[in-house]
């Protein structure tokens, strides 16, 4: 390759860019721009949560396709994994993994839309997001009906706080192994 598109022909048209004389930047401008990259470079947990609850209202919704956590089943489907948690190992089991598909899953799913710097962030304060996904959801089943007793919701807030956090390790550890692969070329 060579011109503009080759290694060199960047570098070299990027030093010219550098080298012109340039006009006087607005210090409004440049303050506006630097809040604005620090924004973006360290996103505050608040709006990493309000990208998260997104996601997890649109994934929450689709899982109870597959696992009708608290009997609710919004698609009328006759075939649950709830079943086969029951049949695995009881009630106590099927919380514990319906927790964990629940948030785990929109975790997961987060890690498409968050950025490398969001994703640091959701890593970061991992615990509380999980948390709050976790008594949001169960806020949203009780007020769709469900019977929440306190064991049961107990082993499924386990269950979500187990799933939130080997989901947010993997959401980082693949954006982290994805980032370190683009830093070499």
């Amino acid at each position: 390759m060579n011109g503009k598109n080759s290694k060199n022909g960047w570098v070299k048209e990027f030093e010219q860019f550098m080298a012109e004389d340039s006009a006087e930047i607005p210090e409004a401008l440049n303050a506006k721009v630097a809040t604005r990259m620090e924004k973006l470079l360290n996103p505050s947990a608040w709006s990493v949560f309000k990208k998260l609850l997104g996601i997890h209202v649109v994934v929450g919704f689709l899982s109870l396709l597959i696992c009708h956590q608290f009997e609710l089943n919004p698609f009328r489907t006759s075939i649950s994994l709830a079943d086969w948690f029951m049949s695995v190992g009881g009630h106590s089991v099927c919380m514990i993994g319906c927790g964990i598909l629940f948030v785990g899953s929109s975790v997961l799913a987060s890690g498409y839309f968050l950025t490398i710097e969001e994703t640091r962030a959701l890593r970061s304060t991992g615990f509380p997001q999980s948390f709050a996904l976790a008594v949001v959801s169960l806020a949203l089943f009780a007020t769709a009906g469900a019977q929440l007793a306190l064991t049961i919701a107990g082993l499924w807030m386990l269950g979500a706080l187990i799933g939130g956090f080997i989901a947010t390790e993997a959401v980082y550890k693949v954006k982290y192994v994805r980032i370190q692969r683009l830093q070499r070329f």
